[in-house]
C-alpha cells in the first residue's frame, strides 16, 4: 500500500482501511483520487471533512487539496484494460498484453502468460510493481496469477507469432484442387520476396466468391498462422470451388502458387494453383469458445429505420438468399497495414431474413497515433479513442453479436483480417464464419459497372451513405446494398 494509506490508517486506526489512494494530480490545486466501494459512498461522504484534512497532513502539501471519490463497481473487464494500459509502460514485456486476461469468479484474479526469459526479466521490477498497482488501485482483493509457458511447443496457431516459426513439417496430405503432396511447406513470415511455384501452410479463413469487372468469377480466401495473415486468390476456371467447401473452412492446408511481396507494407498476396488438406507440425485451429452468457461492454441496440426507403423496400418477398442472420461489418482503422494498424472504430448492424434488426457501434483505443491523414478522412481524433475500449476486449462481446451468422463487407479482405488476427490473439475464434463481399456481388447485381467503390455501389442502386468513413454509417450502407442486391438477383 502506499504512503498516504498507511499514514491515515495508523493515524486513524484502521477507521479508512476500506479506502484506496491511487494518484495525486496537480493543476490549480492538488487532487488526489481516493478509491471506495460504491457500499462505502455515505461513509466518506460523511466524514469528507476529517479525510481530506488527514490526507492533506499526510501529503504535506501547501497547495489547496481536493478528494474525487471513486465508486465505480469493478468488473473483469475494466480490470483488464487497466493491467493492459499499465503493462504498455513496460516494453520489455508489452507484447504478452493480448494475452492478459482477468476474472471476477469466485473472486478477482488478473493472469499473465509470459515465457521464461520474460519472466526472468520482470520478477524484480514489472511484476512487483502490478502487485503494488493493484493494491493502491482497487478496494477488492484482486490476485495475480502468473504462467510461464513455452510459446514454440504449445502446439496453436495462437501462439505461432511473426517471426517464431518458418517452416512447417507436413503429413497426412489430402489434396483438394490438383495432385499437391509436400512433407514441407514455408509458414507466413517466412514469405519476404516475389517467389514463384512455393508451398506455403496455413489454416484457410473467409472463402468469399468475386466477380471480376469483365465478368469473370473468381475465389478470395486468407490462410492464417497466428498473427499473420496471407491473402489469397483463386481462379476455379469451370473445375472445383472452395466457397462452400466446410471440409477446408478453418482446417491447416498447403497451398502452391505465387507470391507477390510488397516491401513497403511487408505483406504478401498468392495466385493460388494446387490446394491440399494437411497436418501441420505446430499448427492447429482456435479451440471455440462457449458464447458469453451477457454482454460486457459494448450492448448492441435494436435498430430503428429512420431515412430513406427505396424501391428494395415494400413486400418484395425476401429471396432463400437472404434467409438467416447476416452480421454486416466495418472498422476504421489507423491505416491501411493488418500487420503495422489498428482499429479506431467498429460497427456492425445485424440482418434477420432480409430486415436490420440490431446495432452494435464502437469508438476503440488503438494505443498508437492516429495519422492526420487518416483524422481528416475518418473525422476520429486521437482526443475521441483515448480512454475507448481496447480491441481485444470488445471481442468477447463481438462474438456475442456475430454468433451462428455470416459475415459481411465491402471489401472482406481489408476489415477480415484485423478481425481474424484480433480474435487469433485473444482467443476468440472467427475464422469459421461464411463470408460475403458486396463488392464481389456489385458486377453481378448491377451489369455494366466499372467503378466498385462502396459510394458507386450504392449510388448504383439509388442508395446513400450520410456519414461516410465512419463505421457504422459504412456498415449500414454496405447492409443496404447487399440487401438490394441479393433481391436483384433473385428476380434476375
Amino acid at each position: 500500500m502506499n504512503e498516504i494509506y498507511k499514514s491515515i490508517n495508523d493515524k486513524s486506526n484502521g477507521k479508512y482501511g476500506c479506502l484506496r489512494f491511487p494518484y495525486v494530480t496537480f493543476g490549480n490545486n492538488a487532487e488526489v483520487t481516493v478509491v471506495c466501494k460504491k457500499s462505502d459512498r455515505a461513509f466518506v461522504d460523511s466524514n469528507i471533512r476529517e479525510l481530506t484534512a488527514m490526507v492533506k497532513e499526510a501529503c504535506g502539501f501547501n497547495t489547496p487539496i481536493t478528494l474525487k471519490i471513486k465508486d465505480d463497481a469493478l468488473t473483469a473487464a475494466a480490470l483488464r484494460i487497466a493491467v493492459v494500459r499499465f503493462t504498455e509502460k513496460f516494453n520489455y514485456v508489452s507484447s504478452m498484453t493480448h494475452g492478459i486476461t482477468a476474472e471476477s469468479e469466485p473472486s478477482f484474479v488478473v493472469k499473465l502468460k509470459m515465457h521464461a526469459a520474460m519472466h526472468d526479466l520482470a520478477k524484480n521490477d514489472y511484476i512487483p510493481r502490478l502487485k503494488e498497482f493493484l493494491q493502491n488501485n482497487y478496494v477488492e482483493d484482486v490476485a495475480l496469477d502468473v504462467q510461464i509457458v513455452d510459446y514454440e511447443s504449445s502446439g496453436t496457431a495462437q501462439a505461432t507469432v511473426q517471426g517464431t516459426k518458418k517452416e512447417y513439417v507436413i503429413s497426412s496430405v489430402q489434396p483438394y484442387i490438383g495432385n499437391f503432396t509436400p512433407d514441407k511447406a514455408r509458414a507466413i513470415s517466412a514469405l519476404t520476396a516475389n517467389e514463384y511455384n512455393v508451398a506455403v501452410c496455413g489454416i484457410l479463413a473467409m472463402q468469399t466468391e468475386f466477380t471480376s469487372k469483365g465478368g469473370r468469377p473468381y475465389e478470395r480466401f486468407v490462410i492464417y498462422d497466428g498473427d499473420l495473415s496471407l491473402q489469397c486468390r483463386y481462379m476455379p476456371n469451370g473445375g472445383k470451388s472452395i466457397v462452400n467447401a466446410a471440409e477446408l473452412t478453418d482446417k491447416p492446408v498447403c497451398l502452391l502458387g505465387n507470391v507477390e511481396y510488397d516491401g513497403m507494407r511487408h505483406e504478401a498476396t498468392m495466385a493460388v494453383k494446387e490446394i491440399s488438406l494437411c497436418t501441420a507440425e505446430g499448427l492447429s485451429p482456435l479451440s471455440l469458445k462457449a458464447v458469453p452468457k451477457s454482454y460486457g461492454i459494448i450492448f448492441p441496440q435494436n435498430y430503428e429505420v429512420l431515412v430513406q426507403s427505396s424501391m428494395f423496400d415494400g413486400n418484395i418477398d425476401v429471396p432463400p438468399s437472404l434467409r438467416g442472420d447476416f452480421v454486416v461489418f466495418d472498422f476504421e482503422t489507423t491505416g491501411l497495414s493488418i500487420i503495422y494498424d489498428k482499429p479506431t472504430e467498429l460497427g456492425a448492424v445485424k440482418i434477420s431474413d432480409g430486415k436490420l434488426k440490431e446495432k452494435f457501434t464502437t469508438l476503440i483505443d488503438p494505443r498508437k497515433e492516429i495519422p492526420p491523414e487518416v483524422v481528416e478522412k475518418t473525422g476520429i481524433t486521437n482526443e475521441m479513442v483515448k480512454g475507448q475500449p481496447l480491441f481485444e476486449d470488445i471481442l468477447p462481446d463481438f462474438y456475442k453479436f456475430t454468433y451462428g451468422c455470416s459475415l459481411v463487407c465491402h471489401n472482406i479482405a481489408f476489415d477480415f483480417p484485423f478481425l481474424l488476427r484480433g480474435g487469433n490473439r485473444s482467443g476468440w475464434a472467427f475464422g469459421n464464419r461464411r463470408t460475403f463481399d458486396t463488392m464481389g456481388i456489385a458486377p453481378l447485381a448491377i451489369p455494366g459497372i466499372t467503378r466498385l467503390n462502396l459510394d458507386n455501389v450504392l449510388a448504383s442502386l439509388g442508395l446513400s451513405n450520410d456519414n461516410a468513413h465512419r463505421a457504422l454509417s459504412d456498415a449500414t450502407a454496405t447492409a443496404n446494398a447487399f440487401i438490394a442486391m441479393k433481391k436483384l438477383l433473385a428476380k434476375s
